[in-house]
């Protein structure tokens, strides 16, 4: 395991928490990583903020937190991690 790997489910669990609000968001969400006809851009949610960096690769960012940092700390996760954990945690209708 990597020092990283301990984080990474708390890290997540905030974005949910932060972010899903309800299905619609929840779905907003999910179609902007899935689509593979957005490559590149941002989401910009409450308190974080999804990279597309590329048609393979979310970049995940606690942007409140680290507004003030030197150096923000992002997490990256190929596009079948983030999907795979959104819909561990879809909420229900």
């Amino acid at each position: 395991m990597k020092d990283g790997d301990f984080i990474l489910p708390d890290v997540f669990e905030g974005f949910i928490d932060s972010e899903i609000m309800d299905i619609e968001t929840y779905y907003l969400i999910y179609n902007f990583v899935a689509l593979d006809n957005f490559r590149q851009g941002e989401y910009e949610g409450n308190m974080y903020v999804i990279r597309k960096i590329n048609a393979n690769h979310i970049q995940l960012e606690n942007e409140v937190a680290t507004e003030n940092t030197p150096k923000p700390k992002v997490y990256i996760y190929t596009k079948k991690e983030f999907l795979g954990l959104l819909q561990s945690h879809k909420p229900s209708l």
